[in-house]
């Protein structure tokens, strides 16, 4: 399941968030420290999150969905401070490789991805990166033994370009 977003304007209600706000145990919404940031918003069921970020008038900056843990996918909103709409970008442009396609290839490779809120830990990471002048897919996670398998597919056909152990390394 990918959450939608749409074009329209939104001022932040701080009175209705919480830190951490559980819905129905489908739904958990991080609210950042610091309003003029923004929240995230995740789901029990899905890969994917919604991205909000706000100016510290509580007006919408910007918003999209990304993979829990990842990269932005879709069409991304962007507003001025007064609430105009000033750009849309679709960051999947030169990727024929679909988010969805990449969730396949995690599934049929028994690659977990993280769904819904986690407090703390190492979870599997779907980045889009450009590689030799080439639209890529980076995918981290962790392997039995404690490190990291990093795995590089093709933009565009979802081809792995590269699949190589990397040692973890704790921030």
């Amino acid at each position: 399941m990918i959450p939608t977003v749409d074009n329209k304007f939104e001022i932040i209600n701080t009175e209705e968030l919480k830190d951490i706000t559980i819905n129905d145990n489908k739904t958990a919404t991080f609210v950042s420290a610091k309003i003029g940031s923004g929240y995230t918003e995740y789901f029990k069921d899905s890969y994917f999150i919604i991205v909000k970020n706000y100016y510290s008038s509580k007006n919408i900056e910007n918003k999209g969905i990304a993979f829990n843990e990842g990269s932005q996918v879709g069409i991304w909103y962007y507003f001025d401070e007064s609430g105009k709409l000033v750009k849309e970008e679709n960051t999947d442009e030169g990727y024929g490789f679909t988010p969805e396609k990449v969730v396949e290839y995690c599934e049929k490779n028994k690659i977990e991805l993280p769904k819904g809120y986690h407090e703390s830990g190492y979870y599997t990471k779907v980045r889009k990166e450009t590689l030799n002048g080439k639209k890529v897919w980076v995918i981290k996670y962790l392997i039995p033994g404690g490190d990291i398998q990093r795995v590089v597919l093709d933009g565009q056909t979802g081809k792995e370009l590269e699949k190589k152990v990397v040692p973890f390394v704790s921030s």
